[in-house]
């Protein structure tokens, strides 16, 4: 029996959904083995667009027709030189499959035209002609076929049409900073943002400058960002086109020298990590070219986040956080929030999470965004603290506080604070403290005061712990300045 193969030819410029389901639906319809998508180089029928080259249109159509083992990509038309014939195309295939059946897939436009290509008698006899018609929009292609049947014996099948997109839409969209979700197959998008594919003049200058300034894999997380902004902006209703630069320019700053980035540091010790989001906003004025405050505003805050951010701020911070190589556990809650406010929420306080797990210390301006949301954040390492105050609880200390302060501070998540009844209690209080917090995993860092043990200080990263004589208890009575209404903890805790 002979293989039936679907010719499908164009610029695919780009290839979309579209094209994949007509592919689709033809094989499923007509009986088709095998779908070759045959790419253009010099349609003789038409000017290509600006925004992509041969070689990222052939890039694009690759990575769309992959997921499919009945589709295939033929260059035959890219490797010929001067404009490329359907007629030349199909005499190639017909001797490359010498036992198969050609079907020529063709618009209602090309079906019209027909008469007018070159040997249009040549081409109704190597393949059966497969014209899509749009649905309810009859252009006369059942009397063309007709008359391609009397003029050349064509053997014309006409299928409706299963989708209006097309690659001129697609361009447009990018042009203009809208979304292609669902338009385009998900890793032929992703190359498109990569490569900066059909964007305007002045944002491939960007582009240009990122590509030699920015790593690899950071440029393609860059992409992804870009994606998910753009996403958002349409979602919520923010500018797409303001989303798009501070999107491609929030990392712009992250292999800045070191001693460059630490002009913008404004805690002691350095966030490090976080500083290239600052920096950024002042390189991307300097070298960039980047006046937009709105702009510039969001490129800093996407690492930390404030109070008072706008809508922008909210769709780049959120967008470096959940684009879609992002696996996290939680990250598909962040995405799948109803609200703006809700995914910040929610990533506000895994952001926290995650630098307190790291033993690293949260900026002011992260906790300030989380207050400014009303959001309320989580006991990290409550279990820990309680289990503080039960070593010291057992060795006879006496009015033990719990005070949960990370909301309040970046200092530390808790203070647990408690007396002895002695210079000699407090400092077997904290002897029998270092000995116990090894045994539950936990590990002190520094310890302060043990030599007149009036105010011992003992710090667990995570937790304060204040072991006090009764007078420098009474005199600086430091729970005073921490304890809220719903803070503290008297342990042991009442039933």
């Amino acid at each position: 029996m002979k293989q039936r193969i679907g010719v499908f030819g164009g610029t695919f410029h780009p290839i979309h959904n579209g094209h994949l389901l007509l592919a689709r639906h033809a094989a499923e319809s007509l009986g088709i083995d095998r779908v070759l998508f045959v790419i253009d180089r010099v349609p003789p029928h038409k000017t290509l667009a600006e925004g992509a080259d041969e070689n990222d249109r052939l890039a694009i159509l690759r990575l769309a027709t992959s997921d499919d083992p009945r589709f295939a990509v033929e260059t035959m038309e890219l490797e010929r030189e001067g404009k490329s014939y359907s007629v030349d195309t199909l005499r190639e295939l017909k001797v490359k499959y010498p036992d198969s059946e050609l079907y020529f897939f063709m618009g209602s436009d090309m079906l019209n035209s027909f008469t007018s290509w070159r040997a249009p008698d040549e081409i109704a006899k190597l393949a059966t002609l497969v014209c899509t018609v749009r649905t309810g929009q009859s252009g006369g292609e059942a009397e063309t076929a007709a008359e391609l049947k009397r003029l050349y014996d064509a053997n014309v099948i006409l299928l409706d049409e299963v989708s209006p997109l097309s690659s001129t839409i697609v361009r447009n969209r990018i042009h203009d900073a809208l979304p292609i979700k669902g338009m385009v197959p998900d890793r032929a998008a992703h190359y498109i943002y990569l490569n900066g594919c059909y964007q305007p003049k002045e944002i491939s200058v960007l582009y240009e400058r990122l590509k030699k300034e920015l790593k690899p894999q950071r440029l393609t997380h860059t992409a992804y960002v870009l994606e998910t902004a753009i996403d958002l902006a349409e979602r919520f209703g923010a500018d797409p086109k303001k989303a798009r630069i501070a999107a491609l320019l929030h990392d712009c700053a992250k292999y800045l020298p070191e001693q460059e980035l630490l002009r913008f540091s404004d805690t002691e010790p350095p966030i490090l990590p976080i500083l290239h989001a600052p920096a950024g906003a002042d390189y991307a004025k300097r070298a960039y070219g980047i006046d937009d405050p709105e702009i510039l505003q969001a490129i800093r805050l996407h690492t930390t986040g404030d109070a008072g951010m706008t809508l922008l701020d909210k769709i780049i911070y959120l967008a470096d956080m959940i684009e879609p190589s992002r696996s996290f556990e939680g990250v598909d809650e962040i995405r799948n929030a109803a609200s703006i406010d809700e995914m910040m929420h929610l990533a506000l306080l895994r952001s926290i999470w995650y630098i307190k797990q790291c033993n690293q210390t949260v900026h002011p301006a992260t906790l300030r965004a989380l207050n400014d949301i009303g959001g309320k954040m989580e006991r990290f390492g409550e279990a820990d603290a309680l289990a503080i105050c039960k070593i010291l609880y057992d060795k006879k200390a006496i009015d033990i506080l719990a005070l949960h302060i990370g909301d309040k501070t970046i200092i530390a998540d808790w203070f647990v604070v408690a007396s002895g009844t002695s210079v000699t209690h407090v400092r077997a209080l904290c002897d029998e403290l270092e000995e116990k917090a090894k045994e539950i995993g936990l590990e002190i860092r520094r310890k302060e005061g043990y030599e007149d043990a009036r105010w011992i200080v003992l710090d667990f990263g995570f937790a304060l712990v204040h072991l006090f004589h009764p007078e420098e208890r009474a005199y600086y009575n430091i729970e005073r300045l921490w304890e809220g209404d719903d803070n503290m903890i008297r342990y042991p805790i009442s039933e």
